[in-house]
């Protein structure tokens, strides 16, 4: 079969790799449907980041299934589609057991598909094909009416929203947020929307890029265009980062209010991020840093997306096919889905 892989900085290309095969019980074979381009992943080619290649490319999406082992001949079925979590785990340690399936310890630290180390193993969703372990755990069945497109991202840019404000408004719909939009181009927008759908506060989203606030206010959000971040922007109850700079992280930890909840989605990729304290510790402010827990934040969304609280297909701004994959990944746009696999 025919996959993507990350070869060197700046460089993915095709590759030709035997086809998955079930090679015990819990496993399924899934036919991607859709798949999504991670608002980290041209960082992740461009050297960015930590990930060092080689190693095949895609964790975002959602498939149907094709084949199924003995064991779960009853649970699942050819033909159904599912979403899948890009984070692996298994579902029965103590950690999955007590919804922490991001930190499963039956796997090594972060595995997942698409991104090293766990992709050289399970591989990665440009793929005509892609092997899923601990089905049980790792696919939600989708609705018929469900468009593959729309919930492509479910897995972890939409499941961010979930993390970063769904998390917050499900206790209090009350609260005001601030959204502060950025290099985290798709989770800024899906973040300002489901905030609009769940909360009964204000919501404002904030952004350096003209198109990105344009998008949101087509979206009926509250948005703003700046050309410069300011030192803060008032005071919120919840304040969401997902512009991935130095100004926009301090000016959105001083637009907190007394007690003020703090969520980022940007990856520093250091240990030396500073933060006002002082000023933190007068206010009493609430910082919440931590990966996204995929399998957990999928469903609470899913039922949102499926009773048509939310929408979020309207932040995909690109589609290609399979077949144009390669030359699609490289270019710039906000949300980016790989559609036709034929």
């Amino acid at each position: 079969m025919k996959q993507i892989v990350f070869v060197k900085k700046g460089i993915i290309d095709w590759e030709e790799v035997p086809d998955p095969e079930i090679t015990g019980p819990g496993e399924v074979l899934v036919r991607p449907l859709a798949v999504a381009r991670c608002d980290l992943d041209l960082g992740i080619i461009q050297g960015q980041t930590l990930f060092r290649p080689p190693f095949p490319i895609g964790h975002e999406f959602v498939g149907e299934i094709t084949q199924v082992s003995p064991d779960l001949e009853g649970e699942f079925s050819p033909g159904k589609r599912v979403a899948v979590s890009f984070q692996i785990s298994c579902g029965t340690c103590p950690h999955c057991q007590t919804g922490d399936s991001k930190s499963c310890s039956t796997l090594p630290p972060v595995t997942s598909f698409g991104m090293a180390p766990g992709a050289k193993t399970f591989g990665g969703a440009l793929a005509d094909l892609v092997r899923v372990p601990y089905a049980k755990q790792m696919l939600l069945p989708l609705k018929e009416d469900t468009d593959p497109v729309s919930v492509a991202s479910l897995s972890d840019n939409i499941s961010e929203a979930w993390k970063l404000a769904g998390r917050f408004l499900e206790v209090d719909p009350s609260l005001s947020v601030l959204v502060l939009g950025g290099l985290a181009s798709s989770i800024g927008l899906y973040t300002a929307l489901l905030a609009s759908k769940m909360g009964k506060g204000i919501v404002k989203y904030v952004d350096t890029d003209k198109q990105r606030v344009d998008h949101a206010t087509r979206l009926g959000i509250d948005a703003e265009w700046v050309n410069v971040i300011p030192k803060s922007f008032g005071k919120f109850d919840l304040v969401c980062e997902a512009a991935f700079s130095k100004e926009a992280w301090e000016s959105g930890l001083r637009s907190l209010k007394s007690k003020g909840k703090f969520s980022s989605a940007s990856i520093y990729w250091t240990n030396r991020l500073e933060i006002p304290y002082l000023e933190l510790y007068n206010v009493g402010a609430e910082l919440h840093l931590t990966r996204v827990d995929s399998r957990e934040y999928m469903e609470k969304l899913l039922g949102l997306i499926e009773s048509g609280i939310y929408d979020p297909g309207p932040i995909v701004t690109k589609t290609a096919s399979f077949r144009d994959a390669k030359e699609a990944w490289m270019e710039p746009s906000t949300k980016l889905v790989i559609n036709d696999f034929r």
